[in-house]
């Protein structure tokens, strides 16, 4: 388990399934995210099996400190995409309950994500991709220390409008420099 000031990671557990269905087949949580169709207990199931196999990738669930509700998950986040040879990778965080959206959980979160890649994946950089109109997202990435790359011009439609997909990463050398400070 990893602990930050409010937040904690813990390895996903099926119990917690119903509860990612709920995050994932609601509009207002997907349409930040690549995922856009319904899902069934079945295809998350199946996900969950194909998890175990798979070593490019690092999934948590996010859990609250200090609550009555030691169990209270909030949300989610993950590394993939993990190349050893290069020592890059992928990271995406997922604030479900959208009680605990917009009060600094997912900076949080994002900067225990970027710790974990960093120090104990030994990573050298960790890049993400947001949509521009996820404005919320856009600036937590940034006060992580994220710096954008590049677009993709009208890569996501959404409500019917393109919108971009604005890369965005972070070196070792940046995360060392701004956690020095």
């Amino acid at each position: 388990m990893i602990k930050g000031k409010r937040i904690k990671f813990a390895p996903l557990d099926r119990k917690h399934i119903d509860i990612f269905l709920k995050w994932f087949n609601d509009p207002e949580i997907t349409q930040y995210l690549l995922m856009y169709k319904p899902l069934t207990r079945d295809w998350e199931e199946e996900w969950f099996d194909v998890l175990k196999h798979k070593e490019d990738m690092v999934h948590f669930s996010i859990f609250l400190l200090d609550q009555e509700d030691p169990e209270k998950i909030i949300g989610n986040c993950a590394i993939h995409n993990i190349d050893s040879k290069n020592r890059a990778c992928t990271c995406g965080i997922t604030i479900g309950e959208k009680n605990y959206q917009n009060q600094g959980y997912g900076t949080e979160a994002m900067e225990m994500l970027v710790e974990y890649g960093f120090n104990t994946l030994n990573m050298n950089r960790i890049e993400l991709s947001v949509w521009d109109f996820n404005t919320r997202a856009y600036n937590s990435y940034q006060k992580v220390g994220f710096v954008e790359e590049g677009r993709k011009r009208q890569a996501r439609y959404h409500n019917g409008k393109y919108y971009d997909e604005v890369i965005m990463a972070i070196l070792r050398e940046d995360w060392e420099k701004k956690t020095n400070e």
